[in-house]
């Protein structure tokens, strides 16, 4: 880890936004809802993301960061293929806004990811 300071604001930035997005799933926001019934997987897979997006954040924040930007970077282009497959770039007239939030955590769980890779079990080994 090269930078270690900025590694750790990634993680934060990127554990917040995670937050903040699990916390409106959870919750019931009705934008939450609309996109998840766009998707057909209303309400359990609102639910299973926003667990899976809370854990991952937790993890950021933990000792375990390398682990949680791996599932942070899967769950992400997940959402970049939900966005440009079935719900577009502009969701509720929000002007791209949840679009470049799932883009500025990609890009912060990105680089903890790459920072921290030899932290990955079987994969950093071999780094």
């Amino acid at each position: 880890m090269k930078s270690p300071k900025l590694t750790l604001a990634a993680q934060g930035i990127a554990a917040m936004l995670l937050i903040v997005a699990s916390t409106m799933k959870l919750t019931g926001d009705p934008d939450s809802i609309e996109i998840f019934v766009s998707l057909d997987m209303e309400p359990t897979g609102r639910y299973v993301i926003a667990v899976i997006e809370l854990v991952a954040a937790l993890l950021l924040l933990s000792p375990f960061a390398a682990l949680g930007s791996v599932i942070v970077v899967g769950l992400m282009c997940g959402a970049i293929i939900a966005h440009v497959t079935e719900l577009g770039l502009v969701v509720n007239n929000d002007g791209g806004m949840l679009v470049s939030m799932l883009a500025a955590v990609l890009l912060c769980a990105g680089f903890v990811l790459v920072s921290r890779r030899k932290e990955i079990p079987i994969v950093g080994d071999t780094l």
